[in-house]
């Protein structure tokens, strides 16, 4: 009984770390594309979610992850080393620059960048697989970021007292649709993820949190839709004759009159008339509910803004109807910059330098953003960064190894 119970208890963790929505791995039918694409889909439910269809068809959602990525690649690669006497020094024709500039046959170095994005932001995981001539190899022949979808993460069932990655993660699962075409070891895959409490091993999708304004832009959008292209009758030609009995309905011969000659002589056309003339005596009473009514508009740009804040940027970065002017755009950008895409990009060079064992060799690498027009004024601020995180490098590799690794990305990033 107690085997059983251990045995139902591991089980309950690796679909735990599994995340329990296992629609995420599996690639969508036609039929399932169908009903998400036709607005069918439970919006309020992300359980019956397919996230990257709901990427790609939700506009607003679409244009932030993807402004998001372009402005994290607009950086640059570089190598930097600690001198003796303090301060740094950058390292010219770095191997591992042009491995980030090249990581692989399929795309460069920007779009590397905006891949990890696009899964981090959209899956809450990116899975980075490491190809190596020989696992002892500082740098690797080639850096590839694998589909979401295609990845699962095989634990052993702990994830405290433990030190080392690879008593966690046995292996990472490849697969194509239902059968497993790979396992990768733990070095083999470098897994970054949002930061997850409810599961240490693998990263929520951030729009999880966001599933209310996405829900809501997307039954927005499908309402108007409908209306436009389903909207049937505008209104109704009734009679307007009444007796004592109450209204006289029009008689079919009048009725087919009044048919005809509506369709004829009435409309937008050149030679057509948009008053009817009749000596029958009609009423008109609308069957369009006025859409400005509804405030379907100004719910999808609240919506938008929700949405713009969930992933740190700012809505004047994209287009507004009123109050776009060059300066407060440029304000935008150099807060998007500020708040979180140097953060992120410090996250992603931290990545790198822990990947090619860097900080033990006294080097780092840095995506350096210098080069932005509206971030020129922070090049003073960037060089005094720089020479603090050498200096600081240095002294702690010259106190003979006290430090791990570990410690010295974590003195850094204090």
């Amino acid at each position: 009984m107690a085997e059983i119970n251990l045995l139902n208890a591991a089980n309950g963790l690796f679909d735990g770390l599994f995340g329990g929505r296992r629609e995420y791995y599996k690639t969508p039918t036609p039929t399932q594309q169908s009903i998400i694409l036709s607005g069918e889909a439970d919006f309020l439910n992300p359980d019956t979610w397919k996230p990257h269809n709901i990427f790609s068809t939700t506009p607003q959602l679409f244009a932030v992850i993807n402004r998001r990525g372009y402005l994290l690649a607009s950086g640059v690669w570089r190598h930097y080393k600690s001198k003796p006497g303090g301060g740094v020094v950058e390292i010219e024709n770095s191997p591992f620059v042009k491995l980030l500039e090249n990581p692989n046959p399929l795309v460069n170095g920007n779009d590397h960048v905006r891949q990890w994005n696009e899964n981090k932001c959209v899956f809450g995981n990116n899975y980075e697989y490491i190809l190596k001539a020989f696992e002892r190899d500082e740098l690797p022949a080639a850096l590839t970021n694998l589909i979401p979808t295609t990845v699962g993460i095989k634990t052993s069932g702990l994830y405290y007292k433990q030190t080392r990655l690879e008593d966690i993660i046995k292996y990472y699962e490849v697969r194509d649709g239902v059968d497993v075409i790979d396992k990768l070891t733990p070095a083999e895959v470098n897994h970054t993820k949002t930061v997850n409490a409810m599961n240490p091993v693998k990263g929520e999708s951030p729009m999880t949190s966001l599933h209310m304004p996405i829900s809501n832009i997307r039954a927005a959008y499908q309402f108007r839709n409908v209306i436009m292209t389903k909207k049937g009758a505008l209104g109704l030609l009734t009679s307007n004759n009444k007796d004592a009995s109450g209204a006289i309905p029009l008689s079919p011969q009048e009725r087919k009159r009044i048919e005809d000659e509506f369709k004829r002589s009435y409309g937008i056309g050149k030679d057509q008339m948009q008053t009817i003339l009749t000596s029958a005596s009609l009423k008109y009473e609308a069957m369009a509910y006025p859409t400005k009514d509804l405030m379907l508009f100004e719910e999808v740009d609240a919506d938008f803004r929700t949405i713009i804040d969930g992933y740190g940027l700012n809505d004047m970065l994209f287009s507004r109807e009123k109050g776009a002017t060059f300066s407060n755009l440029a304000e935008g950008m150099v807060h998007a910059y500020q708040a979180t895409i140097i953060p992120e990009a410090e996250e992603l060079a931290m990545n790198r330098s822990r990947l090619f064992k860097l900080l033990e060799k006294g080097e780092f690498m840095e995506l350096d953003y210098g080069h932005i027009p509206v971030l020129q004024e922070n090049k003073k601020e960037k060089a005094e960064i720089l020479e603090k995180k050498a200096n600081a490098i240095a002294k702690l590799n010259e106190m003979g190894g006290i430090y791990s690794a570990a410690d010295l990305r974590k003195i850094m990033e204090d």
